[in-house]
């Protein structure tokens, strides 16, 4: 009669969890950071060509609603919410979140306003620089502004 050993892996995970050593904190955190700025990068990128479609789309609807073009560009404009903030740019998102408010008002209400929009899209294009810089207060006189906008907008919503 043979006796059959049977070889059990070791788990190498959990031999890792007990050897000491690894990388230092501060050097995790100096890697962790490295890439997030290239993340950041492709987010801006990415970001960029959400502002192009959206003020593309903008200049097609010529003044004029269309529900249509209005649903088009709220579904592409509220897919691009949340990218800015995983890569630390909380102010595009607040803008885009704005821009997506105005826009499910504006489709409620079966109108167009140009103008409204477009002080959302020169918001976006300004925090997209703004944000890259890191300039808090110029970040935040945007922000106060579209407040503004979308209280007015949320009073119209509110009264029809």
């Amino acid at each position: 009669m043979s006796v059959v050993k049977i070889h059990t892996p070791k788990v190498k995970l959990a031999s890792l969890l007990r050897t000491p050593g690894g990388r230092p904190v501060v050097e995790a955190l100096a890697a962790a950071d490295k890439g997030l700025g290239g993340l950041k990068d492709d987010c801006l990128a990415e970001l960029r060509q959400t502002l192009e479609r959206a003020e593309a789309s903008v200049v097609t609807l010529n003044g004029v609603y269309d529900g249509a073009m209005v649903a088009e560009l709220y579904e592409f404009i509220s897919a691009s919410i949340g990218g800015a903030t995983t890569c630390g740019l909380e102010a595009i998102d607040t803008c885009l979140i704005s821009l997506a408010d105005l826009l499910d008002t504006l489709k409620t209400l079966q109108r167009w306003d140009a103008n409204a929009v477009a002080v959302h899209l020169r918001a976006f294009r300004l925090l997209l620089h703004t944000e890259a810089a890191c300039d808090a207060a110029g970040t935040e006189a945007i922000l106060s502004g579209l407040r503004k906008v979308a209280a007015h907008y949320a009073r119209d919503k509110a009264a029809g």
